[in-house]
């Protein structure tokens, strides 16, 4: 049940509750907000049951927040000269990044450590100078993508290495970059040493995973390209599809659209089978876990997970609330609520089992 701001000592009893079955899901559990802050909202959670998210100050400045398992909040600060973070991206080792602004106008590439300082990524010159960035993907060494943007021609795809030196790829905007340091920006795939993959059939990419293999669309048909850029188009049965993301066992997700305009979250395995979400309404596609459990909206509003034994687990919304669900890893979905009268807060479901193949 959502209950309001929740003190600290009790949050960490709720959030040490286990469901009793393994169908069940508790929560909405309240993560609060910042001393004096009257909002938050929790964007992705990892395996090890770190929330990140962003939360407003008593200043009414929002600023990034990082939850423990426990359910302790800490504050991530902009860089000086700014008054409020933008959270983008979330490793599992705990790192953060996203943008310092001022009110969402330009920004800074930032990195948050375990240490919650924040660290400003180098900013890339003289092609043909750029005087801002946005990371938007971080992977499990600390490398991160985004963009670099504000210069007279077009938005510049960049990665940033360990130690935050930037390195500009080519022209674009970036979306993802897996372990090996390959990044994707919506048209272009770059390989681990910055070099153009050349895509046959071209078409418009989402994701790719650490084998380099690289989801998308080609035409109005969900695709994959595998990491020499050769493509295997997913599905022609439906009037439209589209690949959103690929899991770490190559499970594939997206949405497909019947010819009456009808959207459903769709689900390919490695070898390319497709199985569209058992539920006839309108539903949409939110995020996958990492091991290939599925988070999206039904046509009511309702949250659901998807998840990898072939369940469809509604998530709980309490009586007269809104929620919206964000992120998820193998155990837990991490999102927003509110009750008519109150501000939206950070929240938390859990699971009674493991809806992916992770074990923590």
């Amino acid at each position: 049940m959502f209950r309001g701001v929740l003190a600290t000592a009790v949050a960490m009893t709720v959030l040490a509750a286990v469901p009793a079955s393994a169908d069940e899901v508790t929560g909405p559990v309240d993560l609060g907000t910042l001393p004096g802050g009257l909002t938050s909202s929790g964007l992705l959670v990892t395996n090890h049951g770190t929330v990140f998210g962003e939360a407003y100050d008593k200043a009414f400045d929002v600023h990034g927040a990082r939850w423990d398992p426990a359910g302790r909040i800490s504050e991530l600060r902009p860089l000086d000269g700014y008054r409020t973070v933008k959270a983008t991206a979330l490793n599992e080792a705990g790192v953060a990044v996203g943008d310092s602004t001022n009110h969402f106008t330009t920004g800074r590439a930032t990195r948050w450590d375990a240490s919650g300082m924040p660290v400003e990524l180098e900013q890339p010159t003289g092609f043909p100078g750029y005087p801002w960035s946005t990371p938007v993907a971080i992977n499990e060494s600390g490398v991160v993508a985004g963009t670099a943007y504000g210069a007279p021609g077009p938005d510049a795809a960049v990665r940033w290495d360990s130690l935050g030196k930037v390195t500009v790829l080519g022209l674009g905007r970036a979306r993802a970059v897996n372990d090996a340091g390959a990044v994707i920006s919506e048209s272009t795939y770059w390989d681990p040493a910055g070099n153009v993959v050349a895509l046959t059939d071209g078409g418009s990419l989402h994701d790719l995973d650490n084998a380099g293999t690289v989801v998308g669309s080609i035409g109005v048909h969900a695709a994959k390209w595998d990491s020499t850029g050769r493509p295997t188009v997913l599905d022609t049965t439906w009037e439209a599809s589209e690949a959103l993301a690929i899991a770490a066992d190559g499970s594939i997700v997206g949405e497909v659209r019947d010819k009456d305009s009808t959207t459903r979250i769709a689900r390919w395995d490695a070898a390319g089978t497709l199985t569209v979400l058992p539920d006839g309404g309108e539903s949409r596609f939110t995020a996958v876990s990492p091991s290939g459990a599925v988070l999206g909206q039904l046509d009511a509003g309702t949250p659901v997970v998807w998840d990898r034994a072939g369940r469809v687990l509604r998530l709980p919304v309490p009586d007269g609330g809104i929620c919206f669900a964000k992120g998820l890893d193998d155990w837990e979905v991490t999102g927003s609520c509110s009750l008519p009268g109150q501000n939206s807060h950070a929240v938390l479901w859990r699971f009674g089992e493991p809806v992916g193949n992770q074990a923590r």
